[in-house]
């Protein structure tokens, strides 16, 4: 049985992320390599960090970088993991069984606390980027990436079963495949979703959760067996828009409300937005189609790209479909014909989003791109926006009790003393980082670490009330 990932969906911010990935890859290529192990001699950027106890902490980023402490982050030495390729994840479940991975389904395990790396092989061809891995034991884990990849082992790597997402009919894509892909679909060839994730993270052995672009979030109670999407409640709503009977062009008295859609969307870059229209019974009774409808939408939809807004975060739905056979047509005309001429424009909530960490099976918080930090109180199966006063990319998120702490780019970070119901400005306690900053980890003891760009890592002893930076020394 085949497989094929189609190209249904589009999205600026990712393609970017990915591309830069892909990027940084080539780049690592046309360098010698450098596997040995020892000193730091080049401080590479780095993109994750996993902690054990008080005392074992290890980093992972580009170039195949990893490093090692084995004082609480004090002091670091550089393993060899066997390759140049960008390392993107890292997590051990205990101070030897870790596992690493990266770009282009590089994925590898060591059982002697990094000394030696295994090389282990994910089951899809094309291998797929790998963004997040969580060792749940020395034996189980998870890893997600590109393409809804989303992998499970209980044997310790030796083999990985393939959880990914995949369109099947009654998706809400399953509609925009291609013809091609439609007739791969019929022929028994796997369709896989065109959706990225991010971080994975297991609290315990049963609950979990991943989070990933389009402001999906999923979550966990039975251990991986079964998984739940989250929803994000948001607090945009817009209007209904009603047309003149027959006619297909925006009404005069809604094009200020357009305008203030235009200003919501220009303001907060995450919200996508779809439009439907529909036709009334005497429209449809002298036209003897639907088109008339998808007139309507198209014209809502020009109007806000003529304000600048990315045609990727418009979209039409329920188009009258051209090919009559693949649709209950009764079914569809029965949804299309109203008493009153109208139109929709439902927000989607779709933040792009990085990582996710929990403090207990309820609560917990997610970290994304334009200042988004999510906050649940249920387990992941609901989500409400923080403020955090800014519109940077947040990488990554992390707390203790009641403090939490939020890092991301040109040395972004806020502080919450309420477990992420409101957010303010480190006032002191932080030392003076514009790097970017990718990930985080809070351990035993009030030990905690931010790692980043550049080699940077910051540690703390106190629980995050107050940074030091030991990485690059001086």
């Amino acid at each position: 049985m085949g497989e094929v990932q189609p190209s249904h969906r589009s999205s600026v911010w990712p393609l970017v992320f990915i591309l830069t990935l892909v990027l940084a890859g080539c780049a690592e290529e046309i360098y010698e390599e450098r596997f040995e192990s020892g000193d730091i001699d080049l401080f590479d950027d780095l993109y994750g960090v996993s902690a054990v106890g008080e005392d074992h902490v290890w980093a992972t980023g580009y170039f195949g970088a990893v490093y090692r402490s084995r004082d609480a982050g004090k002091t670091w030495r550089k393993l060899s993991s066997g390759t140049v390729k960008s390392l993107n994840a890292i997590s051990f479940a205990d101070e030897r069984n870790g596992w690493v991975v990266g770009r282009m389904g590089y994925v590898v395990h060591t059982n002697d606390g990094g000394d030696t790396w295994e090389r282990q092989t994910l089951p899809r061809k094309p291998a797929q980027h790998g963004f997040g891995v969580h060792a749940i034991d020395a034996k189980r884990a998870w890893i997600v990436g590109t393409w809804g990849g989303r992998y499970y082992t209980a044997d310790g790597g030796k083999t990985w079963e393939d959880h990914s997402l995949t369109v099947v009919e009654g998706h809400p894509v399953f509609k925009y495949l291609t013809e091609v892909e439609l007739e791969r679909y019929r022929a028994g060839t796997t369709i896989y979703d065109d959706v990225g994730l991010n971080d994975v993270l297991f609290l315990d052995d049963q609950h979990g959760w991943i989070v990933g672009e389009f402001g999906f979030t999923w979550w966990t109670d039975t251990g991986g067996r079964t998984w739940n999407e989250g929803t994000i409640l948001g607090d945009v709503r817009f209007d209904d828009i009603y047309f003149e009977e027959y006619s297909a062009e925006v009404p005069e008295k809604f094009e200020e409300m357009l305008n203030r859609v235009g200003e919501v969307l220009a303001d907060r870059e995450y919200l996508r937005v779809r439009i439907e229209a529909f036709i009334t019974r005497p429209e449809y009774n002298v036209r003897g189609d639907t088109f008339l409808a998808d007139d309507r939408a198209d014209n809502i939809r020009t109007f806000l790209e003529d304000l600048e807004i990315n045609p990727d975060r418009l979209r039409v739905e329920n188009r009258t479909p051209f090919d009559e056979e693949v649709v209950d047509m009764v079914e569809f005309r029965r949804n299309k014909i109203v008493e009153k001429p109208y139109a929709t424009i439902r927000v989607v909530e779709s933040p792009y989003l990085f990582d996710v960490k929990f403090i207990d099976e309820k609560n917990g918080l997610v970290a994304g791109l334009g200042g988004v930090v999510l906050k649940t109180a249920d387990g992941g199966r609901t989500w409400r926006y923080a403020e955090t006063g800014s519109r940077q990319a947040f990488f990554a998120v992390g707390y203790r009790g009641d403090r939490a702490i939020a890092v991301g780019e040109k040395g972004l970070r806020r502080l919450s003393l309420d477990a992420g119901e409101t957010w303010g400005k480190f006032e002191a306690g932080f030392p003076p980082v514009f790097t970017f900053m990718r990930d985080m980890m809070f351990a035993a003891r009030d030990r905690c670490w931010i790692v980043g760009q550049g080699g940077s890592v910051l540690r703390s002893s106190v629980g995050g009330a107050s940074w030091v930076q030991v990485l690059p020394p001086g």
